[in-house]
């Protein structure tokens, strides 16, 4: 199938999977809103299968990875990085899931929660494709944070070290210890 092809079949299958939402949405929403609400679905859809394609367009990552339309998954392993495309975002947006958003509360509320939730596919694919770019990672998180999050680590443990106790301090200590064990601790009056 060539990549016209593919793309063809992609707007038909995202299609059908909008308007089955619209359709669903009208049962929360007037006709007009319902329509807007899919738009804006369509348009983050879009958005994500345009950052999608930029990583798949690398011929590098068809090497390294195995993409099935919701996971990166790298050859030889058993890890994975969820980016879903546009049509599994749209099916995950299934009407058990549109209930959920919109049943019993207000539409402004409902529609927000519904956006923020959909929106973190777009965020994912965003900063998947940048760190792809920039430095050869599927990882949300870059090489450079996570070092910076272990040196943190490492500071914050060797601040919690304290200095060994001196001659001195460790013979008070013990004569503390010794006062304490027989009862003869001084009395404040």
């Amino acid at each position: 199938m060539s990549n016209s092809e593919a793309l063809i079949q992609r707007r038909g299958f995202q299609e059908k999977e909008l308007l089955r939402i619209e359709e669903k949405l009208r049962e929360y929403l007037p006709k007009l809103e319902a329509e807007r609400v899919t738009a804006t679905i369509c348009g983050l859809v879009q958005e994500v299968d345009e950052e999608l394609d930029r990583i798949l367009s690398d011929p590098q990552v068809d090497g390294l990875y195995e993409y099935d339309g919701l996971f990166f998954t790298p050859r030889g392993t058993h890890s994975f990085h969820r980016a879903f495309d546009g049509i599994h975002i749209l099916r995950s947006l299934d009407d058990c899931k549109i209930e959920i958003f919109f049943r019993g509360k207000d539409k402004g509320h409902a529609f927000r929660w519904m956006m923020e939730e959909l929106g973190w596919h777009t965020w994912a694919a965003k900063v998947r494709r940048m760190n792809w770019e920039e430095e050869r990672t599927l990882n949300t998180v870059t090489k450079e944070v996570i070092e910076a999050i272990v040196e943190d680590i490492q500071e914050r443990r060797k601040a919690q070290q304290t200095e060994p106790l001196s001659a001195e301090e460790q013979t008070f200590f013990k004569s503390y210890e010794v006062q304490m064990s027989d009862g003869n601790l001084p009395v404040n009056s």
